[in-house]
């Protein structure tokens, strides 16, 4: 059984919670807590397999009671909170800095797709429930995955062998991707001479707050892309909300409404698709941490058109699910920790 936590202000939303998870036959929700000095006290006593927390508390504000509790007693969080702006996504990501593993919007109960979001909550927390974490101290820089030593050289070429002739980066993500992709992009420089495009699963009024999140984190010039425009070396783009995205031979945005697969829009399949047929051996593709298998065919297919790819290795990944079919079918030249996935970029697109 998977032991829930639920900390929350309002008694109507931790009622509601604690209806859906105990719907599900593998979870039981040990405690509530309504403050944050009950939340780090209730970790301490019950020992639950993961903690849902709200941002906006009585005592204290949720990164507060996020960094104790990672100081204190590890356990795996998922902050679920009320999203009206692109400054309270924003401030969802910045509790990711502080050990949070991922970031739900609380759905309006008279919402349309209230359902959906709450089996998408309900996954989210079953998934994050195994992921293993050890104490830490929070650091402003956030999440900081293992490395291995690069003097092992595991990046799966010699030294000087790999081709060179790379025209776009295309990364995609899902389930952990938003602390992925900070990682990522700090380690690359803002000067990259090809640019970058990212498709990342989000919910919908949140991409806009992750983009000034990484903004700010990163210093890259980021922006969500437009259609028609061409790419800009330099420039790291994220595909809109719900829209899909491919990128045409001469580097051009073509937006699509094309159908989600698997209720998901944008995908990674698509993106990865496009360059692999129209760039080619031109493109370094990424599969980054996340559930499911979206862009693994995709992966592969870049892999066939001599391009060069990417999946980040299990150990790094909160969730092994989209690298992991990458890596199952052979898409991956590369299976790297995230430590060494931008120095991998660096070497194919600049050649240092």
């Amino acid at each position: 059984m998977i032991k829930v936590l639920i900390v929350d202000d309002s008694a109507s939303v931790r009622l509601l919670l604690t209806e859906f998870f105990l719907r599900e036959p593998d979870f039981d929700v040990v405690g509530c807590a309504e403050d944050g000095e009950s939340a780090i006290r209730m970790v301490r006593q019950l020992n639950p397999d993961v903690v849902t927390m709200d941002v906006n508390l009585p005592d204290y504000d949720g990164f507060t009671v996020t960094r104790r509790i990672m100081e204190q007693n590890p356990v795996p969080i998922v902050i679920i909170s009320a999203v009206y702006t692109a400054s309270d996504a924003e401030v969802g990501f910045r509790l990711l800095d502080t050990g949070a593993l991922a970031f739900h919007n609380k759905p309006a109960i008279n919402d349309e797709f209230f359902n959906e979001s709450m089996a998408e909550i309900v996954m989210s927390v079953r998934s994050m429930s195994e992921v293993k974490l050890v104490r830490r101290k929070a650091k402003p820089g956030g999440y900081v995955a293992p490395s291995r030593s690069s003097s092992n050289n595991s990046y799966g070429f010699s030294p000087g062998n790999g081709h060179v002739n790379a025209e776009i980066v295309c990364i995609g993500a899902s389930t952990g991707g938003p602390q992925a992709l900070k990682q990522v992009l700090m380690s690359l420089p803002q000067n990259l001479p090809v640019p970058v495009v990212v498709v990342q699963h989000i919910s919908t009024g949140f991409l806009e707050g992750l983009v000034n999140w990484l903004y700010n984190s990163t210093g890259h010039n980021i922006q969500i892309a437009n259609d028609g425009e061409v790419l800009k070396a330099g420039t790291v783009y994220f595909a809109p909300e719900d829209q899909n995205i491919e990128i045409s031979s001469k580097l051009k945005v073509i937006l699509t409404n094309s159908p989600a697969v698997n209720g998901i829009r944008p995908t990674v399949a698509g993106m990865f698709d496009s360059v692999a047929r129209n760039i080619g051996s031109g493109v370094v593709g990424v599969l980054l941490t996340g559930m499911g298998s979206d862009g693994a065919e995709g992966l592969l297919e870049i892999r066939r058109r001599c391009g060069y790819t990417i999946a980040q290795d299990k150990e790094t990944s909160i969730i092994f699910g989209m690298p992991g079919e990458a890596v199952k079918i052979g898409a991956a030249i590369a299976i790297l920790p995230l430590g060494e996935i931008a120095d991998a970029i660096v070497q194919h697109t600049i050649g240092q």
